[in-house]
């Protein structure tokens, strides 16, 4: 059971919640809202959650279609598994921001939970995509844990009361009660890092907590709502992305690459060497691809002609190239397709994106 003192240990910040008040107020009115949340796979919920309504974001979703009955309610889920929040600075405006949010819950503290620096700038980048948007959404923290209850929270947080916003974090509402033996690890999570339905529904309940704090308080006027942003903490790499994925994916030269049948992905040749080239326009380059163990001998990436270099396997899914001068570069993949076992396709590529782009 969630009791008052694990709710108020979950609710880390209410921050600056002029935008959530206005979002509130906006679903008082009866208007269309829109409730979004990106992160990875515990927002994506998978086979963790039996049941997809009781995926935190569903729950707040119908939190306020109960609450507002003539609010018309619509969510976004941009939940994508094994995704970090480099990842999700290149797809926040495909993804999310195209939509419309008038509410995002930013869910990646498990995720960028990795000894890499960049993290910190990729989330910040994240935020202040999201926070620059003319329609003014608001923007809630949320943080879950690992098996040991470690995650990226202090990083995030930092970042978090740099722009004062709300944060809620179930790492800090319920492992106290875990590391204490009076709740099981077992009871709300379906593996080492994945709330199952209880847990999901449990997070839900310190988000409506919150969201239900800030019903109670004064709408704020208007002008109350703070437009501009702070500078950056880390930086403004992140702050701007260009991002192509699917049909959208169209190369600039290409030798023996095909599509794949559902069109989502560019496919290396299986019996001849081919080379595909991507333009882009930034300082960092960011590639989407799947390859197999025995391609990456057979696989190379260059830079603008530059110096050859195997293309390997990305866990993290981490940039591609870094600290490239500002302007228009172009990316080529080759694959010795007749040096590799005939039969199936080793390299696909689904995704391009640059950071530092300009506006």
């Amino acid at each position: 059971m969630t009791t008052p003192s694990i709710k108020e240990r979950g609710i880390v910040s209410e921050g600056d919640w002029s935008r959530l008040a206005a979002v509130l107020a906006k679903a008082r009115r009866g208007e269309e809202i829109c409730v979004a949340a990106i992160g990875g796979s515990i927002t994506a919920g998978g086979l963790q959650t039996k049941d997809p309504k009781n995926r935190y974001i569903a729950r707040v979703a119908d939190w306020f279609t109960t609450s507002f009955p003539k609010a018309k309610v619509r969510f976004v889920n941009a939940g994508i598994g094994g995704t970090n929040s480099l990842y999700g600075a290149m797809r926040v405006q495909r993804d999310v921001l195209s939509k419309k949010p008038d509410l995002v819950i930013v869910e990646y503290a498990v995720n960028d939970n990795h000894p890499v620096p960049m993290f910190w700038d990729s989330y910040e980048g994240v935020l202040r995509q999201i926070l620059r948007e003319p329609q003014q959404p608001a923007v809630v923290q949320l943080f879950f844990m690992q098996r040991k209850g470690e995650n990226a929270q202090a990083t995030q947080q930092m970042l978090g009361r740099h722009y004062d916003l709300p944060m809620v974090s179930f790492r800090d509402a319920w492992w106290p009660e875990i590391y204490s033996g009076r709740t099981k690890w077992e009871v709300m999570y379906a593996d080492v890092v994945h709330p199952n339905d209880t847990g999901h529904i449990l997070a839900s309940e310190l988000l409506i907590a919150l969201l239900n704090d800030v019903n109670a308080k004064p709408a704020p006027s208007a002008t109350a709502i703070r437009a501009d942003l702070p500078s950056p903490m880390i930086s403004e790499l992140f702050a701007h992305c260009r991002y192509a994925q699917y049909a959208d994916l169209k190369p600039t030269q290409n030798s023996g690459w095909t599509r794949s049948s559902d069109g989502n992905k560019w496919e290396c040749p299986t019996r001849t060497d081919g080379a595909i080239e991507f333009g882009f326009s930034g300082k960092l380059l960011f590639v989407g691809y799947d390859i197999d163990k025995e391609a990456e001998p057979l696989t190379t990436f260059s830079i603008d002609g530059g110096k050859s270099q195997l293309l390997k396997s990305s866990p993290n899914r981490l940039p591609l190239a870094e600290d490239l001068p500002s302007g228009q570069h172009r990316v080529r993949i080759e694959f010795a397709g007749s040096k590799a076992p005939q039969g199936t396709t080793k390299v696909r590529i689904w995704a391009v994106g640059a950071a530092g782009a300009p506006e």
